[in-house]
């Protein structure tokens, strides 16, 4: 007979589960809206006053991640009441910091100031932890009052949203608005925001607008043009410094500085899939500049000279003379990768495309892609691609890009630039052979010339190439880029100071406007999905 009562006393202990269970359930069933909050906007500084303070040093970031910290023991921080922070490690000057705990979810934004086009994203959370979300919010409007709406989606479904607003802070730079000049009506641009590399008068400064021409971001680096940003493991790769690059992570904070002590950087670098980068730079030992490529480990920070054109084209360079300064007789401007250990290079003062194999081990010129009279009487003439069909060669072209393509046979594949179509070639000036005659002449920004947008077809069993696209854009002596952004294509005229975004067809979409000193080297476009967004 007395079992009976523990089995009652079980009875109601489970009754109790369950109703605790619905009333749990009912309560995740439902959405919550805040309305408008006011919520405090912390800060972490430190003496920026010193002459040689620099937000890449890794000791001035630890400081900030230290102050960080102990604002995150300040209290517990939720969804409705979290740590949010404008800046905190001195790379985006309108990056907002934000932190709180909370069951496993997405966090979704949209940013909305007046006169600018509402800008929407989720969030990409910086923490590992679980119950722990950490974000860089992207996309204040600077200078300006900016409402956020934050919407806090859990894996049940559930919602919790509000909204607050803010002042962010005005440019670091003071940088000029950017205009959208002209374009296709009611043009639809492809998503994703555009961002500048190397905006002469604002060295150390990157620029993220959107398609409107709003800023959304401003990358502060330390007094280089930064030439291109790769994504490793959660972080940008970019350049800081003429001999310094950094590894920045989604919030913003410095995680590796890499010092390239006797060189110093020009141009571009590309991402290898062993973990390194290759880089176009000048040994500051030699006599001759722009001619060396090396290697950085960006796990080990171990770099190393990979290529050394004095050893690969070494009999061309006798033939070349220096000019009023350093001897720059290949001047390469670009790098792109082609395959496993097979790279292009753009080489600027010879107006020739070189690919080359074999980079890690026995490195050798597999062609040359451009003027065949430039190599006629050398020991690479036999290395010239025959140019099949009738069309001007390219000059002065930058931003060379290998592009593969499934539909093409064996040993093809496409290259596309930025046709300067401006002829210098002043290495050489005992030079009698085949002048780029229709291309310019002119280093001057103007009217009457134009560049050109070339997509070549190579095929290496063949040993040709020919165009198959290219239309008109506004003229760049030098500098400027180009980029085959899924449908579109991104062109950045950096002379006559412009960015047009084409459709496949070469049809305008939209142009805009921007200012720089005397260029801004160049403008790509990106998602940014999987850094900063999901």
């Amino acid at each position: 007979m007395k079992p009976k009562p523990f089995i009652n006393w079980s009875l109601a202990i489970f009754s109790l589960i369950l109703l605790a269970g619905c009333s749990a359930d009912a309560t995740q069933d439902s959405n919550e809206n805040y309305g408008e909050l006011n919520i405090p906007i912390e800060t972490v500084s430190l003496d920026d006053t010193a002459e040689d303070f620099s937000y890449y040093n890794l000791s001035v970031q630890d400081e900030l991640q230290q102050q960080v910290n102990v604002l995150k023991e300040k209290q517990d921080y939720t969804f409705k009441e979290p740590l949010l922070i404008i800046n905190p490690y001195g790379t985006n000057t309108t990056g907002l910091y934000l932190y709180f705990e909370e069951n496993p979810g997405s966090l979704s934004y949209t940013i909305s100031a007046e006169g600018t086009s509402d800008f929407t994203r989720t969030a990409k959370d910086a923490n590992s932890i679980e119950n722990r979300a950490e974000y860089q919010l992207i996309g204040l409007v600077p200078g300006m009052e900016n409402r956020i709406a934050l919407t806090y989606t859990y894996e049940n479904g559930l919602t919790k949203t509000y909204e607050f607003t803010l002042d962010a802070p005005a440019t670091q730079s003071g940088y000029p608005p950017i205009k959208k000049t002209e374009g296709a009506a009611e043009a639809k641009l492809s998503a994703g925001l555009f961002y500048t590399l190397g905006t002469d008068g604002y060295a150390g400064y990157s620029y993220v607008f959107d398609n409107d021409g709003t800023l959304r971001a401003e990358i502060v680096t330390e007094d280089y043009r930064t030439d291109r940003m790769e994504f490793y493991k959660g972080s940008i790769v970019t350049a800081i410094s003429e001999s310094q690059l950094a590894r920045i992570d989604r919030l913003g904070k410095v995680v590796a500085v890499y010092n390239l002590e006797g060189f110093h950087m020009h141009h571009d670098f590309a991402l290898n899939n062993r973990e390194q980068l290759l880089i176009l730079a000048t040994d500051e030992s030699k006599e001759s500049i722009e001619d060396v490529v090396l290697s950085l480990d960006l796990e080990t920070g171990k770099y190393e000279k990979l290529i050394d054109f004095d050893g690969l084209m070494g009999s061309y360079k006798e033939r070349t003379k220096a000019g009023k300064g350093d001897l720059n007789w290949m001047h390469f401007n670009s790098i792109d990768l082609a395959g496993d250990d097979t790279m292009l290079l753009s080489s600027r003062e010879t107006s020739t495309i070189i690919q080359i194999s074999g980079i890690y081990d026995e490195p050798a010129i597999d062609y040359l892609l451009g003027n065949e009279s430039v190599w006629a009487d050398t020991e690479f003439a036999d290395k010239s691609l025959s140019k099949a069909g009738d069309f001007e060669y390219q000059s002065g072209q930058h931003t060379a890009t290998y592009m593969d393509d499934a539909s093409l046979l064996d040993g093809q594949y496409y290259v596309y630039m930025f046709q300067n179509n401006y002829w210098r070639y002043t290495s050489r000036p005992d030079y009698e052979g085949l002048a780029n005659t229709k291309a310019s002449l002119t280093w001057e920004p103007n009217n009457k010339d134009i560049s050109k947008f070339y997509k070549y077809l190579v095929d290496e069993y063949a040993g040709t190439y020919h165009l198959v696209q290219e239309f008109a854009v506004p003229y760049s002596s030098i500098v400027s880029s180009t980029q085959i952004y899924g449908d579109s294509i991104i062109v950045n005229s950096g002379m006559a100071k412009t960015v047009g975004e084409y459709d496949a067809n070469g049809n305008l979409l939209a142009q805009f406007s921007y200012d720089a000193g005397l260029f801004t080297y160049r403008i790509f476009k990106d998602t940014f999905k999987g850094f900063w967004f999901e």
